[in-house]
């Protein structure tokens, strides 16, 4: 009779224990999944390191034409390409490129690293993208931090 409320009591202290796992490790990963889908669909604040369109893509290594001199936009700018059309941002982005300095960058776009593109709203929101729609002709903006890519925007084709 003692083995078996013995036996009970260590089969409900064990039960308990991988049920309070289950439970508590289950909540973790939904908080860390719902926080980072929505973080990563904002680039970071500061300009972006890397500018310009892609020249070759190899895999998940890309050469971009880096525009040397390229300058941030006032957030004035930034609300007047908001109300333009995407063919309109375009065109205006393509006349800016053409007078920039341009060089030849190689880098290696990690796993798992947050791509996105606008959703064409004029609210200027983004949507997530897919590592296959980098590809030759796209205009990206790559953001770094210690040489390791954190960040990429997809901003439109090209139209040269």
């Amino acid at each position: 009779m003692k083995n078996i409320i013995f036996g009970l009591i260590v089969a409900t202290i064990i039960g308990g224990g991988v049920f309070y796992y289950i439970n508590s490790t289950k909540k973790d990963v939904e908080i860390t999944t719902s926080s980072l889908s929505t973080q990563s669909l904002v680039p970071p604040t500061r300009m972006a390191d890397i500018n310009g369109y892609i020249t070759s893509i190899q895999g998940n290594e890309i050469i971009v034409a880096n525009e040397i001199g390229a300058k941030e936009i006032t957030e004035e700018e930034r609300a007047q390409r908001q109300k333009m059309t995407q063919e309109e941002r375009q065109a205006l982005k393509a006349q800016e490129s053409i007078n920039l300095t341009k060089e030849a960058v190689t880098v290696i776009i990690p796993v798992g690293v947050p791509i996105v593109k606008g959703s064409g709203a004029a609210n200027g929101t983004n949507i997530k993208a897919e590592m296959s729609e980098l590809v030759k002709g796209i205009y990206v903006s790559l953001w770094k931090t210690g040489g390791v890519i954190e960040f990429v925007k997809l901003k439109g084709a090209s139209t040269q």
